[in-house]
């Protein structure tokens, strides 16, 4: 569509004119369907495509430049002017002379043929060694180490592209220039952010920057586009890990005989976290949308805490993974002063809560 050129709004099924809340929604529909750790219909490729479109669509700065850009191209395209015809009987397929229907049938017979050979001829070989990558080939493995929260860099540079996850790591190529044959270094781990430089369309790679300045090869359909920030969202989404349940504490670091309130007055869950004045972080609770829980076990002291809602909460990162905002009450109470905990606080409460950066909030 003319309005939807990147088809972002096709993506998560809504229009144009789709409020935010619609959007949202939306995103949150497709997720529950398409999240990797969905069994049955878990769809990592079609997931980071809905998630690439739910980043735009969700920040209205960044929806307002995609709806101007799309006017604009829609505005340059000439109308090409509507011209009165003569109606006219025009040349038929039954017109056509029989050895001209013989000669295309012959043809078609041809391109068939040359079609069929194409596709199951073997691959061409230089100097005996593959050129092109191959499943037979035993790539040579880094050292194994788990994934990181944060996605690793290969190379300098602002990295364009980032590894996806397709049956395991990434196959890093070089190419071998004394036998003009591509041939396995190492892996990428995926996630991994890296800086596209060319594509080599003949052999379905791309040419990335490596730290030492060389230059290597990974499987074009291994790179989606995005840069550090993006990669490490898909990785908390990939590896959300299953929902958290209503009440559900996700982390304590302290025991007591004190007892919380929190009642969720929102549409979103949320996460809470309580700190005390040394920055400590006694627990975490997870407090599902419209819903109350009473944390019990908590040391007495004073406390300031500080909350996110969002979507898709990902065990990995300790962050949602979608429209997440976190904030924090102004001041430290005992917890016999802040139960019950309204989140988000009530329009009277004084002084109200302050915006924090999402890394603050991840902090434990």
């Amino acid at each position: 569509m003319k309005d939807d050129p990147a088809g972002f709004y096709a993506r998560l099924g809504v229009t144009p004119a789709a409020t935010a809340e619609a959007i949202a929604a939306a995103f949150r529909r497709k997720a529950r369907v398409l999240h990797p750790d969905v069994v049955g219909t878990g769809d990592t490729s079609a997931f980071l495509q809905v998630k690439e479109a739910y980043d735009v669509l969700a920040d209205p700065h960044r929806r307002a430049a995609y709806d101007r850009a799309a006017r604009a191209a829609a505005m340059s395209q000439p109308v090409a002017p509507v011209m009165a015809q003569a109606v006219t009987r025009g040349p038929r397929l039954g017109d056509l002379p029989v050895p001209l229907w013989a000669a295309l049938g012959g043809l078609f017979c041809l391109a068939v043929v040359m079609a069929v050979y194409q596709l199951n001829r073997p691959p061409r070989r230089s100097s005996g060694a593959p050129m092109l990558p191959a499943a037979t080939v035993a790539p040579a493995p880094l050292s194994p180490r788990p994934p990181a929260p944060a996605a690793s860099v290969v190379g300098v540079g602002a990295p364009t592209h980032y590894v996806v996850p397709a049956g395991g790591d990434a196959v890093l190529w070089r190419h071998d220039a004394t036998r003009d044959a591509y041939v396995p270094q190492g892996q990428l781990l995926a996630f991994t952010s890296v800086q596209a430089l060319r594509l080599v369309p003949q052999h379905g790679l791309v040419a990335i920057r490596l730290a030492n300045g060389g230059t290597g090869f990974v499987d074009a359909s291994r790179l989606v586009p995005g840069d550090g920030t993006a990669a490490r969202r898909a990785y908390c989404m990939y590896n959300a890990g299953t929902a958290p349940v209503n009440g559900e504490v996700l982390q304590r670091r302290a025991q007591g005989a004190a007892r919380l309130q929190i009642d969720n007055h929102g549409g979103e869950p949320a996460v809470v976290k309580l700190r005390d004045a040394s920055g400590m972080n006694a627990a975490t609770v997870f407090v599902a949308a419209g819903a109350t829980v009473i944390v019990a076990g908590l040391p007495d002291g004073a406390y300031r805490p500080e909350f996110a809602v969002g979507e898709l909460w990902s065990r990995a990162c300790r962050v949602f993974t979608a429209g997440m905002r976190a904030q924090r009450f102004a001041g430290y109470a005992p917890l016999l002063a802040l139960s019950p905990l309204a989140i988000p606080p009530d329009l009277s409460a004084a002084p109200p809560p302050v915006d924090i950066a999402d890394m603050d909030f991840e902090r434990e």
